[in-house]
């Protein structure tokens, strides 16, 4: 299953160390380096499985690395992805692609 990582963009800049996932084209979470979660120095990397579909509790956790964070998101990803009906996928697409397309509604 692919998945890739983009640089999260806050007005237009990069944020650092901070990733949405991406597969099929379309944000499905987000991985960062949660600094207010670090301890000691040792980095905390938060990871989130995030469509807008009810997400269960186990598709969010944190890693002490960006490999960790991307190999547990992963694995929680391909498990939700698996779950998910072809008429779940195509009404999570429904929503996503009529927030994008109707944006004529919020001028």
């Amino acid at each position: 299953m692919d998945l890739s990582l983009r640089p999260t963009l806050n007005a237009g800049d990069k944020l650092t160390d901070d990733y949405c996932v991406i597969h099929d084209g379309r944000s499905v979470g987000r991985i960062r380096l949660a600094g207010e979660r670090s301890r000691q120095g040792v980095a905390a990397w938060e990871w989130r499985i995030n469509p807008p579909l009810p997400i269960p509790p186990w598709c969010s956790g944190t890693a002490a690395s960006l490999e960790a964070a991307k190999d547990e998101f992963r694995a929680a990803w391909e498990r939700f992805y698996a779950s998910l009906t072809p008429e779940r996928i195509r009404r999570w697409h429904l929503i996503e692609d009529m927030g994008t397309s109707n944006e004529w509604w919020l001028e």
